[in-house]
């Protein structure tokens, strides 16, 4: 019998019937909840042209829509694989999305800068939703200073 990966959202902190994967995104879930910053998971479906010529699913964890602006909210608990997606999803998609991803300080200090819009690190999740609740639905996202 195979055992779901999903964890629901009262077993890890996060909002009861919301399914998280990680104990950080059921954290992330949790501070938006405690924010009121209502949220999805799991609800938009992209395909995503590898390097290779492949293509790769990418179903982004937390959604966050503010008018024409989507904020993607993606825990990021390894490097490899997720990172390259991600590098190759913000090269080919809309400018109207914010990849905005949340990692250990370990992860966050060697995730390269263009394989994501935003970084946090886990401690900063409560900046992060109230960084997104602050964004003007009618303006143009607020520019983020990246790591070098």
């Amino acid at each position: 019998m195979r055992r779901s990966s999903l964890i629901f959202g009262g077993a890890c902190g996060g909002v009861p019937g919301h399914e998280t994967r990680t104990k950080l995104e059921a954290a992330v879930c949790a501070e938006m909840a405690r924010q009121e910053l209502p949220h999805e998971h799991r609800t938009l479906h992209y395909r995503v042209r590898m390097k290779s010529g492949k293509v790769a699913k990418y179903d982004p964890a937390i959604v966050v829509r503010c008018g024409p602006i989507l904020f993607l909210v993606e825990p990021c608990l390894s490097l490899g694989g997720p990172v390259e997606r991600a590098t190759r999803f913000l090269d080919q998609h809309s400018p109207e999305i914010v990849m905005a991803v949340v990692a250990p300080r370990r992860i966050a200090a060697k995730l390269p800068p263009e394989s994501y819009d935003e970084l946090y690190e886990e401690g900063d999740v409560p900046r992060l939703v109230q960084r997104i609740r602050e964004q003007d639905p009618l303006g143009a996202a607020r520019p983020f200073p990246k790591r070098r």
